[in-house]
């Protein structure tokens, strides 16, 4: 008895040391992390369809419309724009539930994942962006705004605002026509927290990073009372181009504690970059390192950055560019961060997936109708594998391909991913290095997340 309880606790610690604050390889299951590992599970998508005002689902394994509900309609009697731009459903952490990001009009939805109905609406003082990044040991969601520089934190118990930072005013919407930066019409980057008690606001038009504390007020019980938090503005920092992320760890990153890694966009004056802060706890981001990514000839005008990704086992970071550069970049070594090696992907190369099982890393490229996939441990492309039934004069023009989460079957063969404009989920084989199946959603299925449960 006492071995199984040994062997028991060990496991928790083990997995619950994987399930950092924007580590999401765990937080999408209706279970714990232990039983995600342990539990048979099966898998269901749920995808924003910006075209529809819609949630649509599909039921990953059997690669089928999910039966009896595949989608969730989206409706609010008030809302001034009829096209709400349905774009995205995120994981609650822990709760058997997606947030439904309008990024047209002043709320977020619940829907319940398992019954797979709405089940409640979130009303914000701006469109929301994103609102992916979830605090795991407080139990809180940071929204980021689409349409002013602002972020809503989001007790996720009760699905109430407790907090709203930044710029919210009706004055506080941004001009999309005048933009001076390639992150195009939103206000602001991804959410993140830096830990439990720090969390980042991303203005991308005026290129600031602001950095915020959060802390409860013991004397105030009710966790959904905006009373009970306390939120302080630490610092503000100009940064080199508007900032659409900090890279989430995703449990690959390798650096020192509290040092973190930024992707600028770049603009017509200014490369795209690769960013390092430091957080002093209390006191805010500092700005300590940067490598600017241009072509080997210096050039920068046809780049636009999106994500980066931590690479297992290596102290590198991949990041792709619109026009279908894709860096590796050292960090973390005493000569700081440099440009590792520069390879080819596809339009609009945006973000990437690691496979550590098969030592792949398969990149998105956004605006073409390929995947790249490329071999980690040399950093070198296999193959482009074409998922896409897109028109060639749709490449470099439309978003063809959709926008996280994506999903790797668990013993590592398969991959799956959405594509917005075609309306469809698709199968690749990673064996063979093919598309293997598709079901049709229709609509234009944006961004969403895949939700794992037990049969």
């Amino acid at each position: 008895m006492k071995k199984f309880l040994i062997f028991g606790l060990v496991a928790l610690m083990f997995a619950l040391s994987g399930c950092d604050l924007n580590d999401d390889d765990c937080d999408d299951c209706n279970t714990s992390c232990v039983e995600c590992n342990t539990t048979e599970i099966s898998t269901r998508a749920f995808f924003g369809d910006k075209a529809n005002n819609r949630v649509v689902i599909v039921d990953v394994e059997t690669m089928e419309l999910s039966h009896p509900i595949h989608e969730v309609p989206i409706f609010h009697e008030d809302a001034e724009n009829e096209n709400y731009w349905t774009y995205t459903a995120d994981k609650v952490f822990g709760k058997p539930k997606v947030y439904v990001v309008n990024r047209h009009i002043n709320y977020m939805d619940v829907i319940d994942v398992n019954t797979r109905k709405l089940i409640g609406s979130i009303p914000l003082k701006f469109h929301p962006r994103s609102a992916e990044t979830m605090n795991k040991t407080l139990n809180l969601c940071e929204v980021s705004g689409m349409d002013k520089p602002a972020a809503a934190i989001i007790d996720i118990e009760s699905d109430k605002v407790v907090a709203t930072v930044g710029k919210y005013g009706p004055e506080d919407v941004v001009d999309t026509e005048n933009n001076p930066n390639r992150g195009g019409s939103h206000a602001t980057g991804h959410p993140f927290w830096l830990d439990a008690h720090h969390f980042v606001l991303l203005d991308r038009y005026d290129r600031k990073i602001y950095t915020y504390h959060i802390d409860e007020n013991e004397s105030v019980a009710d966790r959904s009372d905006p009373a009970h938090w306390i939120v302080k503005q630490l610092n503000v920092l100009d940064t080199p181009g508007s900032l659409h992320q900090i890279i989430p760890s995703k449990g690959n990153y390798l650096g020192e504690k509290n040092y973190f890694y930024a992707t600028a966009e770049g603009a017509d004056d200014v490369p795209p970059a690769i960013v390092e802060f430091h957080l002093e706890p209390g006191v805010g981001l500092e700005l300590t390192d940067k490598v600017e990514l241009t072509h080997e000839d210096g050039s920068y005008a046809d780049m636009w950055l999106h994500h980066g990704d931590f690479c297992p086992g290596q102290k590198v970071i991949y990041v792709g560019s619109g026009d279908g550069t894709f860096f590796v970049v050292g960090y973390g070594d005493e000569d700081g961060l440099k440009i590792v090696k520069r390879l080819q992907a596809g339009k609009g190369a945006g973000h990437t997936v690691m496979v550590p099982q098969r030592d792949l890393a398969i990149i998105i490229n956004h605006k073409d109708k390929f995947v790249t996939v490329v071999d980690t441990t040399k950093h070198e492309v296999i193959k482009n594998v074409e998922v896409s039934y897109a028109p060639e004069d749709w490449v470099g023009d439309k978003t063809i391909q959709a926008h996280p989460k994506f999903h790797v079957s668990k013993d590592g063969k398969y991959f799956y991913a959405f594509l917005t404009e075609e309306g469809a989920m698709y199968k690749i084989d990673l064996d063979a290095l093919e598309m293997v199946d598709t079901v049709w959603t229709g609509g234009k299925p944006a961004q969403g997340a895949f939700v794992k449960y037990t049969k």
